[in-house]
């Protein structure tokens, strides 16, 4: 056997090297909610808490503490959309301060235009974290839904109207069975297609704001 023959012997299933990227993608969107929720309530409403107490200086250390925050979300998504979209991204320069008078912290904090780019993230985040999160919930859903009713769908009510009944193919249990089951088929197919899809739109809106790419 020649090498080229090993070789080809060792090249992975299409469906093998879709795996790793589709549950990369998958952990991307599912966990990219849940931080879209906790940087809008920590870091958005935190500044806006702040900003609404700075004449009495109570907000000033709150609204030093929210943008400390939004740039520590910003900085972990940056590490999390260059795995996604697999290229390097340019980490932006914040503007330093020397001084320790947290006034003045806060004030070259919010003369940096990246500052208010974060802010900006952290607040929009959920918007395009809850359409991937939802088209890939749902694509998993039908898949693994499918492929597994006839494991369960004899325990539901019997006075519940499924998909093939609604369709007009009738209410035989096998009829069902095999109606799911195209359905899952027709959901793992396009699964792959649809999660990256939706990964890539989630971490393009991020590097937009958080990088300054206009890809």
């Amino acid at each position: 056997m020649t090498t080229t023959q090993l070789d080809a012997d060792l090249v992975p299933a299409p469906a093998v090297r879709f795996l790793p990227r589709v549950g990369a993608d998958t952990r991307y969107v599912l966990t990219g909610l849940p931080l879209g929720l906790a940087s809008l309530v920590v870091a958005t409403t935190g500044f806006a808490a702040g900003a609404g107490t700075a004449v009495l200086w109570i907000g000033v250390p709150l609204m030093i503490f929210a943008v400390g925050m939004s740039r520590g979300f910003a900085e972990t998504e940056r590490g999390r959309i260059a795995r996604v979209l697999g290229e390097p991204l340019a980490r932006p320069d914040y503007r330093a301060s020397g001084s320790t008078n947290p006034l003045r912290r806060l004030v070259t904090a919010l003369g940096d235009r990246q500052t208010w780019r974060d802010l900006a993230h952290a607040t929009l985040r959920f918007l395009p974290s809850t359409v991937a999160f939802a088209l890939t919930v749902t694509w998993w859903a039908g898949m693994l839904g499918g492929l597994t009713w006839a494991l369960w769908g004899w325990a539901l009510p019997d006075d519940s109207q499924e998909l093939p009944e609604m369709l007009g193919l009738g209410d035989a249990y096998l009829t069902t069975v095999v109606c799911y089951l195209v359905g899952a088929v027709a959901f793992a197919a396009t699964l792959p297609a649809v999660v990256r899809w939706s990964a890539t739109f989630e971490a393009r809106f991020a590097q937009r704001l958080l990088t300054g790419q206009p890809r």
